[in-house]
């Protein structure tokens, strides 16, 4: 079979919701000799590797697909490329915050004083030298996209672009909860209690006047990025893609204990869908209207599923 014909297979087979068949005809494609096919297995593989567990190998050909990009002068794939990085980047940076927290709270102290063990004040030092370099390259990467929607990439390029600087502004608001969190286990404990959140008073019991300040604004630009993309998707009469953005921002909502947002754009989504076909955004709404009736009474513990809790 010809790398042309793995590469239209393998779109099948995931448009068919078979992304396990595809990865490994998409993995053999990344190390093709062709740039172009290699570009566009690097483009399909960030859409349906595990961003939990195949983070590194995220990154990896993310930066790859950077490369390539710039070698064929598709300036418009180069930056979302950039900003796909830049939300696996926070993820990397969601672990070690979770981890700095937990070795503080086992220390029952703030940040360097008097840890328990000489190892875990060698593991946190060892986080904030590599926070510091993240932080960095990832606020580095934010400037670079931020000023690269300025460029003439068309609705499609930019929508998405749009879409994934929701998702990173998504995920710059809950690592921002994890990290600005203050007191210690008494605290995190009432303000994790359902009732607490659901009705948002968290943030007057968990967080000080700046940290509330900072959580809000990350949120805002999650909410706004999101509602552009959807317009710029609006804009270029393409439904498919706005299906999927409503779809993502009313996941977003949901986990900001915002469930009458998350209905609207859910049932934006659903009509979007039902109109334009799209089969797999429809099998997400159908799972995700059980979790939004839920309402995040019983979120999923990503941390302790991934091990990365103290014992």
């Amino acid at each position: 079979m010809s790398e042309e014909s793995k590469l239209k297979e393998a779109r099948r087979l995931v448009y068919a919701n078979e992304n396990e068949k595809a990865k490994p005809l998409l993995l053999e494609l990344y190390g093709s000799k062709n740039p172009a096919i290699r570009l566009d297995a690097i483009l399909i593989l960030i859409t349906i590797l595990n961003h939990l567990t195949e983070n590194d190998k995220l990154i990896e050909i993310a930066n790859t697909g950077i490369e390539i990009a710039s070698s064929l002068g598709k300036e418009g794939v180069r930056i979302l490329l950039l900003a796909k990085k830049s939300v696996f980047l926070l993820l990397m940076l969601g672990f070690l915050i979770s981890r700095q927290r937990n070795l503080t709270l086992a220390a029952g102290v703030f940040k360097w004083i008097d840890f328990s063990l000489e190892r875990d004040k060698k593991e946190f030092e060892a986080i904030l030298a590599k926070r510091k370099q993240l932080e960095k390259e990832i606020k580095d990467l934010e400037v670079s996209i931020l000023e690269s929607l300025e460029l003439n990439i068309g609705h499609y390029l930019r929508g998405h672009i749009l879409a994934i600087l929701g998702d990173f502004y998504s995920s710059k608001f809950f690592n921002n909860q994890m990290d600005l969190m203050i007191g210690g286990r008494i605290k995190s404990k009432i303000g994790n209690i359902y009732l607490i959140r659901r009705w948002n008073l968290d943030k007057y019991i968990l967080y000080n006047k700046k940290g509330r300040k900072e959580i809000k604004e990350v949120k805002d630009k999650c909410i706004y990025f999101f509602k552009k993309a959807i317009a710029e998707f609006e804009a270029g009469n393409m439904g498919g893609d706005m299906a999927h953005a409503c779809y993502n921002l009313a996941v977003k909502f949901k986990l900001m204990y915002n469930f009458n947002e998350a209905k609207k754009f859910l049932d934006k989504a659903r009509s979007l869908a039902e109109t334009n076909n799209e089969k797999i955004v429809l099998n997400q709404i159908d799972l995700f209207q059980k979790e939004l009736f839920d309402k995040n009474r019983h979120p999923r513990n990503y941390i302790e599923e991934l091990g990365l809790d103290l014992p």
